[in-house]
């Protein structure tokens, strides 16, 4: 995750015809990486927000289950159908990622062995 704090002057000192929304979008196109959901909050709103729920915005749905795959293409149905709903500044879906992992299961017994302990000794 970053977070990177942006000062902005006034809006009386925006060029003409800036918006708050059109800023949003600028920065947003502009800062824009693959894998990287921007949210445009206040810093003490989003850690607030961030605390409450784990989520890094106001607004947040959280899908569970077993399968990388099938979370990520429910996800991406998820964000289509919530840009489609009136007053959605932006809806993100994080990109299921996957890694390289090893599942190890330590002999306890062989380990017991080998560093002198008896059964009776938890680890």
């Amino acid at each position: 995750m970053f977070e990177t704090t942006i000062t902005s002057p006034a809006a009386s000192a925006w060029r003409e015809g800036m918006t708050y929304d059109r800023l949003v979008a600028a920065m947003d196109s502009a800062v824009r990486l693959p894998g990287v959901t921007n949210a445009w909050t206040m810093p003490i709103k989003g850690r607030i927000d961030m605390l409450a729920t784990g989520i890094r915005t106001p607004v947040g749905i959280k899908l569970f289950g077993p399968d990388l795959a099938t979370l990520e293409r429910i996800g991406r149905q998820v964000e289509q159908a919530v840009q489609m709903v009136p007053g959605t500044r932006s809806a993100f879906a994080e990109r299921a990622v996957s890694g390289y992992y090893r599942d190890i299961d330590i002999d306890r017994e062989a380990r017991r062995a080998t560093t002198s302990m008896s059964p009776t000794c938890r680890p």
